[in-house]
């Protein structure tokens, strides 16, 4: 394959090129065993089609719009993810978390719009990532040139936001489903699904982490079924698409490819052995073939990207529940009065601020230390999301034992998880340990992050999730460095979650290691609490 910049052609050496005059008749034979091929994008896309190499456009004809105070120039990678996705109408970007698919996506769907193969855009993700991710992206780097709704809401909220005429409308995974129901006919999809199915103009759909429609007998998957069936332009996005078992692929791909048609049991007597009446187990060949129905696809892990000399640190922002909300209201207002009142100093200042924690981390403590659970949904979910995305293990820090002990029974639904207390015996510690590092299971680490703060080699993980902060700096510096051993070879990531201004002020004191004392103080003196 040759490119000529000038001329805007490529050439091609080809066994039949009566096969690509036959489609694209604008082409020119040369010498019976080569063709010249105009360079322009549909070319592009049917010569990917026939399984031939091929140049996107974008990579010549696009300014890749972007803010430059917040985002860099296109890494290669995102080139590379960009133009792929625009040469293949409906695939799979199948790479690490953090390793800018967000943009790289973006950047492919605007491009095709302005060629105008794409009119309308939709972008299922989850909730947590509405606003904080894909909202932000389009605002901050596409200013005027493109408009964006959030579906979110109540059905007619959702439907009128539908309604306002944009570009990118954005909703979360859930919410495409709502008002759908099941029938004798099979399911029956409300009116927000209709209305975005039977919108010829909105022709491509982005699928963000999409390994939440694993399941093919959910009514999620069901309701995305029926509105993407005929969209021709599809984007699966996820860094983990078999998060549980190779059988996962198989919802995705018969979501995403209209030529794969094997059925779920043949699948999955291909992909798993069944040891007993009611338990498979997967082939050791079961990931090769997933990853086989997985096509086209793109993939880079963070390593590959970045490297693997610095963590990355991310801060999520989550919501509180209405119970949190109500909680968190009650006591700021006690704050606003001791304050006032001039009662605050460093004890009592230390008691709000691990009330603060029991409050956002869904666990309360009543005045005989029983333990109150508090709806934590929204950071329950935005967890969740972080760890179906991961691609290896993960070790998730809790500041308070009974938050520690609520994860492990919520992850434990769905992963192997094992937990780290104080209660926890050395031996016990010892054994989990060493399967964490040396054998699949456990996945998933839930600690007390001053019980693994020290002398620890836990790089089997590459990504570390802080469900709340701690107070010590010096505990959260040390907790950190677990992933940091000679062993790692992934780019590591740290992910704080936050809902509140005073856990991202001690985020950020943890970052420069200040000490918490006062915080509280200040932050009300300054107005922000």
């Amino acid at each position: 394959m040759l490119y000529s910049d000038k001329h805007k052609v490529i050439l091609y050496d080809s066994p039949d090129v009566q096969r690509i005059l036959a489609v694209i008749p604008e082409a020119r034979p040369i010498n019976g065993h080569a063709v010249v091929v105009p360079h322009d994008l549909r070319n592009m896309q049917i010569m990917r089609y026939l399984g031939y190499p091929a140049y996107s456009p974008i990579l010549t004809d696009y300014d890749w719009p972007r803010n430059p105070f917040k985002v860099p120039n296109p890494f290669a990678h995102q080139l590379q993810m960009s133009a792929f996705m625009t040469l293949h109408p409906r695939c799979f970007n199948l790479s690490e978390m953090r390793t800018g698919k967000t943009m790289a996506t973006l950047w492919a769907v605007d491009y095709l719009m302005k060629l105008g193969y794409i009119k309308k855009a939709l972008i299922l993700s989850p909730l947590s990532t509405i606003y904080r991710v894909w909202e932000n992206e389009i605002r901050n780097n596409f200013l005027s040139r493109r408009v964006h709704r959030v579906l979110y809401g109540s059905r007619d909220e959702r439907l009128h936001a539908f309604d306002s005429g944009a570009d990118f409308y954005v909703c979360n995974h859930d919410g495409l489903g709502v008002g759908s129901s099941k029938s004798n006919r099979g399911m029956v999809i409300g009116d927000l699904a209709a209305a975005i199915k039977q919108d010829p103009e909105l022709n491509c759909v982005i699928v963000d982490e999409g390994s939440v429609y694993k399941d093919s007998g959910t009514n999620r998957y069901k309701v995305l079924r029926q509105v993407i069936s005929d969209k021709p332009y599809v984007y699966w996005l996820t860094g983990t698409p078999t998060p549980v078992e190779p059988t996962n692929a198989w919802s995705q791909a018969r979501a995403v490819r209209k030529d794969y048609t094997e059925s779920q049991v043949a699948f999955r007597d291909r992909t798993m052995m069944r040891i007993s009446q009611f338990k498979w187990v997967p082939k050791r060949e079961g990931p090769q073939i997933a990853a086989q129905i997985l096509q086209p696809a793109i993939r880079f892990t963070r390593a590959e990207c970045f490297g693997k000399e610095t963590p990355q640190l991310e801060t999520y922002d989550v919501e509180l529940s209405a119970p949190q909300k109500k909680a968190y209201e009650q006591m700021k207002q006690e704050l606003r009065t001791q304050v006032g009142a001039g009662v605050i100093n460093a004890v009592n200042e230390a008691t709000l601020r691990t009330k603060l924690l029991q409050i956002v981390c869904g666990a309360v403590y009543g005045p005989d230390h029983e333990v109150h659970r508090i709806d934590c949904a929204p950071r329950l979910e935005a967890l969740e999301d972080i760890v179906s995305e991961a691609a290896r293990k993960i070790i998730v820090f809790a500041p308070l034992t009974s938050v520690v002990n609520l994860l492990y029974h919520e992850l434990s639904k769905h992963y192997t998880v094992e937990r780290i207390t104080g209660n926890v015996s050395a031996k016990k510690r010892n054994d989990v340990f060493q399967r964490f590092c040396e054998t699949d299971h456990p996945r998933i680490i839930v600690a007390d992050p001053g019980c693994m703060a020290h002398g620890l080699d836990l790089s089997a993980a590459d990504t570390i999730v802080w469900f709340g902060p701690t107070d010590k700096p010096e505990i959260y510096q040390q907790a950190n460095a677990r992933i940091e051993g000679p062993k790692q070879k992934n780019q590591m990531l740290i992910v704080r979650l936050a809902a509140t201004a005073i856990e991202r002020e001690a985020y950020r004191r943890l970052d420069t290691r200040e000490k918490m004392q006062g915080l509280i103080l200040t932050m009300i003196k300054d107005g922000l609490v």
